[in-house]
């Protein structure tokens, strides 16, 4: 994590509008599109923003098993997984298939 200070923000079509980390977390919950700031570096960046568009290309799925939509609009899921255990940008799609999100 990079030592400045970290920033949030909701995505309103192509603006981001920053917030605070309520808003933040209200937002994800709501199923709206949210960015991070503070990353330590550009990779950790574009890995975040994957994992955003796949989370994003799931909630517009309207047949998407409750369980699963309930996990990635979670704020602690989805902020642990973008902010702090960044592994790659195809966690959702891998979580998508695991067997305790099928109903």
């Amino acid at each position: 994590m990079s030592k400045a200070c970290p920033y949030w923000f909701i995505r309103d079509c192509d603006k981001l509008i920053q917030c605070s980390k309520e808003d933040f977390d209200k937002a994800i919950g709501e199923g709206k599109s949210v960015k991070y700031g503070g990353y330590a570096n550009k990779k950790s960046e574009n890995i975040a923003e994957a994992l955003e568009a796949s989370r994003m290309e799931f909630l517009r799925n309207p047949d998407l098993p409750t369980k699963f939509r309930v996990a990635i609009t979670n704020p602690k899921n989805v902020v642990e997984v973008q902010v702090i255990a960044l592994v790659d940008p195809q966690f959702w799609v891998r979580e998508s298939k695991r067997p305790k999100y099928r109903e």
